[in-house]
């Protein structure tokens, strides 16, 4: 099984929910975080002031799937999340060995 944790804009959440369910993913792992990529600063107005962000608000997504799945879930993320604007995020896949359920304390296929 595979981790894919992807790290993307707010406003993106339910276009991506909606291409996952298009493929039965619909156990999801949603997370607010702050991006810090200093080649993209933000500026807000506020007050009749200009402000630089160092960091901007992102939604951390993390699904667990099954490796011959990974491919396929990362093509409707990126396909979903994608602006075409700097920012947009990205996605790491790593490998997990073992998932358990708390309620019943048995490890999961």
């Amino acid at each position: 099984m595979k981790l894919v944790s992807s790290l993307v804009r707010e406003c993106r959440l339910d276009a991506i929910k909606k291409a996952l369910s298009e493929i039965n993913v619909v156990a999801l792992s949603v997370v607010e975080a702050r991006d810090y990529a200093p080649q993209q600063r933000e500026t807000v107005a506020w007050r009749a002031r200009l402000y630089d962000l160092e960091s901007s608000m992102k939604l951390e997504i993390q699904v667990v799937v099954h490796d011959d799945d990974v491919d396929e879930v990362v093509g409707l993320v990126i396909r979903a999340a994608r602006t075409g604007e700097t920012g947009d995020g990205h996605i790491c896949v790593m490998p997990v060995d073992h998932r358990y359920s708390i309620s019943t304390g048995q490890r999961e296929v």
